[in-house]
C-alpha cells in the first residue's frame, strides 16, 4: 500500500478517488497507457466499493457475472450466472492484486475537499492529510450513501435497527419479530434468506415492483473447465449475454411490442407463484414496466406467502418505541427494523466540497441540474473527470460496459493534454449545455419520463441517473475524444 505522501513517478500526477470497480479500472488502464504517477485514495481499508460495503444475506448482482466483470479480466469459474456479492468482492480483490495496484492504493483516505488553484487540484482528507495532483478522477460512484425514509420517530425505537448497506452481523434474527421497510432490489434478495429464521416478519411495501423470474442457475464444473481451456468460448458467452441484455433496450423507449411481452412475463410469473387474488392485486404495479428498476426473483413471492409473514401496504405514520404505527392507527410490535430503502444516487458529494475555477462550488453548479458533458466532465472544473457520473446508469445492461467506455475516453483526453504540451483541459460551457439539452430531450421519449416517481429522477423531475439510448450508441460516441469540445491552457 502506498503512503500517499507524494506522487513520485514521472508524468502528470493523477488522483483517483475510490477503489471500487470504476476506480480500479481507471488505474489498470492508466498503467497500460504508460501513466504510472497516480494514487487511488480510498476511504475504507480495502478495495471493493459497494460490494465491500453490502454484506446483507442474499446480496447478489442482477447482471450475469460474465458480463458484470471487466472484458479484459475474464473469470472462467464464476459459480453462478448471478453470483453472490462475496464472490464479486473476491474477484475485485484478485484483479487488484494481479495488476499490482497495492503500491498505488492509499487506504483510510476519505476526501473532504478539492480545490483548483495554481494549475493543480489541492486535495484535503478527513485524516488531515493534503495532496496535490494535475488531474482528479472522481470514482466514488452513486451507491454508497444509504437512503433512510423520512419517517417520524426513528430515534424513538427501543429495538435494533439498521440499513441493509450497514448490516449488523452481531444481531441474530433467530426468533425475532422483524420489520423490513422497502420492497425493492435489496429487499427481494434479503427476505427469502431470513424468512426461516424469524418468528414473524412484517414487510412494508410503499410501491409494488415489476418482478420477473430468475431461476437459480449454477455453472457446472464442466462449463467452468471449458471456459478456462477455451478463453474464446468465455468471450462468446459474454457477448451472448451482452447482446441478449442489449435487446431489452427498446422496452425503455416505450416500444409496445417489448413492453407488452415483458408485462405478460411478469403477470405469468405472478399468477404462477401467487394464487390469492387479493395478494396479487397488492403486488401488481400501476405504472408502466421499466419506469422503476425491473427486478428478478423466484423466491420472493413464495416468501411473502409464509404463514408468519404479513405484507403491509398501509402507509407508515411513525415509528414508536415498540414498533411501527401505520396510517390506520395500527401499531405492530417488532424487535428489529431493517431499512431496505436503497441509496442516494448523487449524494456521493455529501461531506465533500469541490471548487473549480474562481472558487465555483460544484454543488452551486449542479443546483441548476445535475449534469455532466458526455457523463464525465463539467465546465469550470479543469482536469476533473468522473466515472459513473450523471446519466451513465443503465436500466437494461451492465454498467461495466459504461465504465470501460468512460475510462477509454478519459485516458484519450489526458493523452491529448500531454501531447499538446498543455497544462489543463476544460469542456466549453456551450458544448456542455448543448449536450445536456439534447440528452434531456432524448430522455423525454423514455418510459422513465413522467410516469412514476423513482430514484432515477431528482425532485425537479430531471432524469440525471440514466443513459437514454443503447450502450452501443454510448460506446460509439465515447470512442473518439473530440478536441474541439474543450479549451486548453
Amino acid at each position: 500500500m502506498a503512503d500517499g505522501s507524494t506522487f513520485q513517478k514521472e508524468g502528470p500526477s493523477i488522483a483517483i478517488i475510490g477503489a471500487g470497480l470504476s476506480g480500479l479500472c481507471m488505474a489498470i488502464k492508466l498503467k497500460e497507457a504508460g501513466f504510472s504517477n497516480f494514487r487511488i485514495f480510498e476511504k475504507a481499508e480495502k478495495v471493493g466499493g459497494t460490494w465491500r460495503d453490502n454484506t446483507y444475506p442474499g446480496v447478489a448482482c442482477d447482471v450475469p457475472s460474465h458480463l458484470y466483470s471487466y472484458s479484459f479480466e475474464p473469470k472462467a469459474d464464476w459459480s453462478m450466472v448471478f453470483s453472490p456479492g462475496g464472490e464479486i468482492q473476491d474477484y475485485i480483490e484478485d484483479v487488484s492484486a494481479r495488476h499490482h495496484l497495492q503500491e498505488s492504493l492509499v487506504f483510510g483516505a476519505e476526501l473532504t475537499g478539492a480545490e483548483w488553484k495554481g494549475g493543480k487540484w489541492h486535495l484535503t482528507f478527513a485524516n488531515g492529510k493534503t495532496h496535490t495532483a494535475n488531474f482528479l478522477v472522481n470514482c466514488m460512484g452513486g451507491l454508497h450513501i444509504p437512503s433512510y425514509p423520512d419517517i417520524p420517530g426513528k430515534e424513538k425505537f427501543t429495538g435494533t435497527s439498521f440499513h441493509t448497506a450497514s448490516w449488523n452481523h452481531d444481531h441474530d434474527l433467530t426468533g425475532k419479530r422483524v420489520a423490513v421497510i422497502g420492497t425493492a432490489a435489496s429487499a427481494i434478495q434479503l427476505i427469502p434468506e431470513i424468512v426461516d429464521k424469524v418468528e414473524h416478519l412484517d414487510v412494508y411495501q410503499r410501491t409494488p415492483n415489476w418482478i420477473v423470474s430468475r431461476p437459480y442457475m449454477a455453472y457446472s464444473e464442466k462449463w467452468k473447465q471449458r471456459f478456462k481451456r477455451f478463453p474464446w468460448l468465455e468471450k462468446l458467452h459474454r457477448l451472448q449475454i451482452y447482446l441478449t441484455f442489449e435487446m431489452r433496450f427498446p422496452l425503455f423507449r416505450r416500444d409496445k411490442f417489448f413492453s407488452g411481452r415483458a408485462t405478460r412475463m411478469f403477470k405469468k410469473h405472478l399468477e404462477a407463484q401467487v394464487k390469492d387474488p387479493e395478494l396479487r392485486k397488492k403486488l401488481t404495479p400501476d405504472y408502466p414496466i421499466g419506469c422503476k428498476r425491473i427486478l428478478a426473483s423466484d423466491t420472493y413471492f413464495p416468501a411473502l406467502q409464509r404463514d408468519h409473514v404479513d405484507l403491509i401496504t398501509d402507509g407508515i405514520e411513525e415509528i414508536v418505541p415498540e414498533g411501527i404505527k401505520t396510517n390506520d392507527g395500527t401499531v405492530r410490535a417488532v424487535d428489529t427494523i431493517i431499512y431496505a430503502t436503497g441509496f442516494k444516487p448523487w449524494d456521493q458529494m455529501e461531506g465533500v466540497t469541490i471548487k473549480g475555477k474562481g472558487g465555483l462550488d460544484m454543488n452551486a453548479y449542479l443546483a441548476d441540474g445535475i449534469r455532466a458533458h458526455r457523463t464525465v466532465a463539467m465546465p469550470h472544473f479543469p482536469n476533473l473527470f468522473m466515472l459513473l457520473g450523471p446519466n451513465s446508469g443503465l436500466g437494461h445492461n451492465s454498467v461495466i460496459v459504461m465504465i470501460e467506455a468512460q475510462v477509454g475516453y478519459i485516458i484519450s483526453a489526458i493523452k491529448d493534454v500531454v501531447s499538446q504540451g498543455a497544462a489543463a483541459i476544460e469542456v466549453k460551457p456551450e458544448e456542455a449545455d448543448a449536450y445536456d439539452a439534447k440528452l434531456q430531450k432524448d430522455l423525454e421519449g423514455t418510459v422513465w419520463a413522467g410516469h412514476c416517481k423513482s430514484w432515477y429522477q431528482g425532485d425537479d423531475g430531471r432524469i440525471y441517473t440514466l443513459w437514454p439510448w443503447s450502450t452501443l450508441k454510448y460506446r460509439r460516441e465515447m470512442k473518439h475524444f473530440k478536441r474541439s469540445e474543450y479549451e486548453y491552457e
